[in-house]
């Protein structure tokens, strides 16, 4: 896949099939957009473009409502990437952006992209103030030659998938209801930093990660995960929060791996979160804190082991 990381006249290729959209988290209904775009190009014998923004448009907007993203843009271009995508362009969405009325933001797609069809969700806005609407694409296709699906919206157990939804989700806990929705895990990618060892002094040495900025977060709590180190995935407990049993202040991830007793700090390490087994509690003293994480290893391997 080519990647572009600012706006580039890209309309020398034929038969272009671009799917527009934020794309935050690729989730199942921007695959089925995307997935329609690959399609139409490959029937054409044509060119597959995904054209998003690196940053959402609200941190332009509207910063304090902008939302925390759900991945972050390496792993956005790697999945794009998979699904066959030939050529993606994500650039950043500035003041210039902001400002394009409809017309001169599908003026600035027929110069760059020439396409022969267009992709977008049923929500699809653009332009100023997003007057724009995959109706005012349509009728700019019978104009400009060039047609444009608007696939039907995806549910999942009944509710309607979008990035907002599987946010609230992650923030609630309900990492498995948000992998439903995503069409795989949520996961967090980060360096292991230096704890207070207090993990190791209770006989469960842990990694520490600490919050990435920009990122959503799962509720505090703790969770069955698996952790990606090396080159290969090892089962573990995940703990979110600022452990309260010892007044802690700073919000961080703390990852426990099953049967695994190499050093991980400072190596990049990958988690997958699975299944909430509780939230966050504070406990009278180590003791107890000691016998609550013996009881959270077994609800985890009773996890991995469920059929």
């Amino acid at each position: 896949m080519e990647l572009f990381t600012e706006l580039a006249d890209i309309s020398r290729y034929e038969n272009i099939a671009i799917a527009l959209g934020t794309f935050d988290g690729i989730h199942a209904g921007h695959q089925q957009i995307i997935g329609q775009a690959v399609q139409l190009a490959e029937q054409s014998a044509g060119t597959s473009v995904v054209f998003t923004f690196r940053n959402h448009p609200l941190s332009i907007i509207d910063p304090e409502r902008c939302p925390a993203f759900i991945m972050p843009e390496k792993d956005k271009v790697e999945i794009i990437a998979a699904m066959g995508v030939d050529i993606l362009m994500s650039i950043p969405f500035d003041t210039k952006f902001l400002q394009l009325t409809p017309d001169e933001f599908i003026q600035l797609l027929i110069r760059h992209f020439c396409p022969a069809h267009i992709v977008v969700g049923p929500n699809y806005t653009f332009g100023y103030r997003g007057q724009g609407t995959s109706e005012t694409l349509k009728e700019a296709g019978l104009v400009y030659n060039f047609d444009v699906k608007i696939p039907q919206a995806v549910l999942v157990d009944g509710c309607l998938v979008s990035s907002t939804l599987i946010r609230q989700l992650i923030t609630d806990g309900n990492v498995q209801q948000a992998a439903k929705l995503l069409g795989r895990p949520f996961v967090m990618d980060g360096k292991v930093i230096g704890g207070d060892q207090r993990g190791r002094q209770l006989g469960y040495p842990t990694a520490n990660l600490p919050i990435p900025a920009g990122m959503v977060i799962p509720a505090d709590g703790v969770y069955a995960v698996r952790i990606y180190t090396g080159s290969s995935w090892f089962n573990g407990l995940a703990n979110v929060g600022v452990n309260p049993t010892f007044d802690g202040q700073t919000r961080r991830i703390e990852v426990f791996i099953l049967n695994f007793n190499d050093d991980l700090y400072d190596k990049e390490v990958r988690i997958s979160f699975l299944s909430r087994l509780r939230g966050e509690v504070r406990f009278s003293g180590a003791d107890a804190l000691k016998e609550q994480i013996m009881r959270d290893i077994k609800d985890a391997q009773v996890f991995f082991t469920a059929p």
